[in-house]
């Protein structure tokens, strides 16, 4: 993390220091609940919260200097109170100011699905050969990317970075913070439909990643994607490049993948061969990423095969868990049409006498949310499937089409009345798939049966 004096934090923010006390700050924190000792505190202005009526609360928690904005009014005393015009703007500044006073390559991950299995998976293969810092939670968006880089030790050799977005130009704000020596593009679907209006402008702001690359740098992108080789060809971009994918003509080519339970084993047209323990055909095109990645920082293939032991997957992302007597197959994170398929395609991988799928909304889709939702459900009959469960407004569209192509199932308004109707499936032999988008908060209902199996299993 970084670690500054007080003067040090106001130099990088161009301003100046005229305290005479010159205490040292380790770490930032922009919550006044998680502030620790010496960190920094950033008071943030949001549509409901103004971080700096909390500033008295990280003071006492320890923060020894404080970001504040000119406007407001009773900066707090007793402590280094650095006054600049927009405490989110400074934020980005340290950040950007610290990342360049640091010699180590970043990584940056951008794509509608898989960024946070690639940022797992290419850490974990570097971390066989380097010492690597990766994106920690969802810290991807013009708040989280900021932290994510003051968080970082400056004597790491690589930073992986996850980028989100929601709208256009939000990929290239936040290459001005950190410009990336590798890109990796995973590919390009249907999340933030809503904001961005069409898929093409969704793939477009996916791509202001390659403008904000270091131009001597090295980009890796999903060659089977339509609409991500559609914006680049147009781009007609002048740094390196390679793709990856299952079709042949694809620089590093998946051929072959096997799952069990427990792990991935999968193979490349040039004899690479490796395993992993994450589940799921779309994590074996993620591997693809971090084999290029690894390669290009001169590891070797032996070298690759042992770092893919070493990874640690996020909580949450086709996770199987065994509950009472089922098995559950937790991949609440979030949820879109195309990790949604993914989903059920990992979930076909897995034998079991009865099998139930658990669908909640899917969220900032648009003006076709009802329509997606429906075909989704139809989609669902293409697997091995005997009962659909279904939460949340839009996710009775998913048990219409599901009812439509003959599947039986329910829809359930909240997460009580879904526990209570799954509590009973602990007790066979049986397979469940939990998907749904972050804020169905479907985790819980996974927390939630398992205490009550083992509060049934105590009496």
């Amino acid at each position: 993390m970084i670690k500054r004096k007080c003067s040090e934090i106001a130099a990088m923010l161009n301003l100046e220091f005229n305290f005479d006390k010159d205490d040292w700050v380790e770490g930032v924190c922009f919550d006044s609940r998680e502030c620790q000792k010496n960190n920094l505190f950033i008071p943030l202005i949001g549509e409901r919260v103004n971080g700096h009526h909390y500033a008295l609360s990280a003071i006492e928690k320890g923060a020894s200097c404080i970001l504040w904005n000119e406007d407001e009014l009773d900066p707090p005393e007793g402590v280094c109170v650095l006054k600049v015009k927009d405490t989110q703007k400074a934020f980005a500044q340290l950040a950007h100011a610290y990342w360049q006073q640091c010699s180590y390559p970043v990584v940056a991950i951008t794509g509608s699905n898989g960024k946070t299995s690639t940022k797992d998976l290419i850490a974990g293969v570097l971390s066989q050969k380097f010492k690597v810092a990766k994106t920690m939670g969802n810290h991807n968006n013009e708040i989280g990317v900021p932290y994510t880089l003051l968080c970082f030790d400056e004597d790491i050799d690589v930073g992986v970075v996850e980028m989100g977005m929601e709208n256009l130009h939000e990929i290239e704000q936040l290459c001005e913070i950190v410009q990336p020596d590798i890109g990796v593009i995973t590919n390009v679907g249907t999340a933030h439909l809503e904001n961005l209006g069409s898929i093409e402008n969704i793939a477009k702001a996916k791509c202001e990643l390659i403008d904000g690359m270091n131009p001597k740098g090295m980009l890796f992108y999903n060659g089977d994607d339509f609409y991500l080789n559609q914006e680049i060809g147009q781009k007609n971009i002048q740094i390196q490049y390679q793709t990856f994918g299952e079709g042949k003509e694809n620089d590093i080519v998946l051929t072959h993948f096997h799952q069990d339970e427990s792990k991935i084993e999968f193979g490349c047209a040039d004899g690479f061969e490796a395993q992993c323990a994450v589940l799921g055909h779309h994590q074996a095109l993620n591997a693809l990423a971090a084999i290029g990645v690894a390669r290009y920082l001169g590891m070797s293939d032996r070298e690759i095969q042992e770092g893919f032991s070493l990874v640690q997957p996020t909580k949450w992302r086709t996770q199987l868990e065994t509950v009472g007597q089922c098995r559950i197959l937790n991949d609440s994170y979030k949820s879109n049409p195309q990790s949604a398929v993914a989903a059920l395609k990992t979930f076909e991988e897995f034998q079991s006498p009865y099998k139930i799928v658990v669908f909640g909304d899917m969220l900032d889709l648009g003006s076709e949310t009802d329509k997606i939702h429906e075909q989704l459900g139809k989609e669902i009959a293409h697997y091995a499937c005997d009962e659909v469960f279904c939460i949340g407004e839009c996710a009775q569209y998913i048990l219409k089409g599901a009812q439509s192509a003959g599947l039986k199932g329910s829809h359930f308004d909240n997460r009580e009345d879904l526990i209570e109707a799954l509590l009973p499936y602990t007790e066979k032999d049986c397979m469940i798939l939990v998907k749904g988008s972050r804020g169905l908060h479907l985790d819980l209902v996974v927390d939630a049966l398992k205490e009550k199996v083992n509060e049934n299993g105590k009496n």
